[in-house]
């Protein structure tokens, strides 16, 4: 017996197995830009004033570097942000990096030739319509500059990492350097990596995160090829980083470069960090905790995603952004040499609760999705992503909303196939208790159908929506009041 519903629009179906998890609910999939024009290399992602999305991101083989703002669900014309002599250096694991105060947007890169070019940052105050001219940020004169990135302190002043060499590869270090006038001028660079035994990673970006008393440089560091991140914490307005705290505690032994950092937020008195690691034989995504209560940061737990189906499958380039106790990560995930972008969701305050629940982000296309960032505000997800089956970066915002119930009960062995569904055709299996009704709605909670439903084929359901793709959500009750919601979506 087949039950009918009229409108649902779809690209992928995630089915949840258990109570008390949380989802996002997606928008749709929109391109910030055309990609032939403006390129679609390594996009970054800030929010300005009313919470809307800048993306900056760069052009392959050119050196360009653009930013585009968003309005509304579109995005503007690119801006081209660098001086016409001057280009930056791009690749799909490191590049250039944005951040925003308001309508204060500060973007930092590395000038090209990569031997001798400098750190440099330009700077708008009308929301990214305009930029300044290029502003310098190293002070380093004899040697190679390599890897920025920065983060805006709740004073409106940027902090800017990046790494200096001896020459062009000896001696690899990160070093600080702090803008006391909204990013007009940078002061003198603070080394804040050599409190850790060994040296930085040559080719694994780093990231600077602060909450105002404390700054901390998490940083890929080799000590004779043990690559583990560190954490360097300064209290003294980046004066200082006296002490420093391994936050993998992986062990991970390899020789050759790994190219893959760390990213971390704070949040009240922790620090949550996520990395990669192929320290038990395959790339995997780690996230650690550590209590900023006290003279010294620690390690006080470590939790993963759920993995890959695929054993040999990998995990790599992890984002987090969060706030209270919601926090959101993106990655990219392989199952064999095919790229996605997978997302993950809490909001409990528990990095152990990561290994709940994962979906996929990128619905339309599959399998050559690359290098994600996120924001998470107010309530709403903001991503952006590379798609090489388009050309274009991506961005999607989503809601982040509750799967009915507190507890696991008879339902929670629910599974939907196929996911996605290409037909709009999805076969409803595991339901051990008779299903007496069942609704479907959009994501703003209007209603598409509902009806009675009798128990099907040991309770197996065939649900057939004659719609166009599209998001939406199927709530089922059995006989006792108990309630399962899943998100369908077809992609055809």
């Amino acid at each position: 017996m087949n039950h009918y519903f009229t409108s649902l629009p779809a690209i992928l179906l995630f089915s949840l197995s258990s109570f008390a998890q949380q989802t996002i609910n997606w928008g749709p999939e929109i391109s910030v830009a055309d990609g032939a024009t403006y390129g679609n290399i390594r996009p970054r992602l800030a929010l300005t004033t009313n919470d809307e999305p800048i993306v900056l991101f760069g052009k392959n083989g050119t050196g360009r570097l653009f930013v585009t703002t968003g309005n509304a669900g579109t995005f503007g014309t690119p801006v081209d942000i660098l001086p016409a002599n001057l280009g930056t250096y791009l690749a799909n694991w490191t590049g250039p990096d944005i951040a925003a105060k308001g309508d204060t947007i500060i973007a930092v890169f590395k000038a090209l030739p990569f031997d001798e070019g400098n750190i440099y940052a330009v700077r708008s105050t009308d929301g990214g319509l305009t930029f300044s001219d290029t502003i310098r940020v190293d002070d380093h004169e004899t040697g190679r500059t390599f890897l920025p990135a920065l983060t805006i302190a709740a004073n409106g002043n940027p902090i800017v990492d990046y790494m200096i060499f001896d020459g062009q590869n000896g001696n690899p270090r990160y070093v600080v350097a702090q803008s006391p006038d909204a990013g007009l001028t940078y002061g003198q660079r603070v080394v804040a990596s050599s409190t850790v035994t060994g040296e930085a990673c040559d080719c694994c970006p780093a990231e600077m995160v602060t909450d105002g008393t404390n700054q901390l440089l998490l940083f890929r560091n080799n000590e004779n090829n043990i690559r583990d991140i560190h954490a360097v914490r300064s209290t003294d307005g980046g004066t200082t980083f006296p002490t420093a705290t391994d936050m993998e505690e992986l062990g991970w032994f390899i020789t050759s470069c790994p190219s893959t950092g760390p990213h971390g937020i704070i949040i009240g008195d922790s620090l949550f960090m996520v990395s990669a690691s192929s320290a038990a034989g395959s790339y995997r995504i780690y996230i650690g905790s550590g209590n900023l209560t006290g003279g010294n940061l620690a390690l006080v737990n470590q939790a993963s995603p759920i993995p890959p189906n695929n054993n040999n499958g990998s995990q790599n380039y992890p984002r987090i952004s969060g706030e209270g106790n919601t926090m959101v990560m993106v990655w990219e995930e392989r199952e064999s040499s095919n790229p996605e972008v997978f997302c993950a969701v809490v909001n409990n305050g528990s990095i152990n609760s990561f290994a709940d629940y994962k979906a996929r982000v990128n619905t339309i296309t599959t399998g050559v999705q690359t290098n994600p960032d996120i924001v998470y505000k107010n309530g709403f997800a903001h991503i952006v992503y590379q798609d090489a089956a388009s050309g274009d970066v991506i961005y999607r915002k989503g809601t982040v909303s509750s799967i009915a119930g507190t507890t696991e009960n008879s339902l929670s062995a629910l599974a939907v196939a196929p996911n996605p569904s290409a037909t709009g055709v999805f076969v409803i299996s595991g339901l051990s208790t008779e299903i007496t009704h069942w609704s479907v709605t959009d994501l703003s909670g209007k209603a598409i159908t509902s009806n009675l439903v009798n128990q099907v084929n040991g309770f197996g359901i065939t649900l057939d929506p004659a719609v166009g793709n599209g998001v939406y959500l199927l709530t089922m009750e059995n006989q006792q009041g108990e309630q399962m919601t899943t998100q369908l979506v077809i992609g055809r």
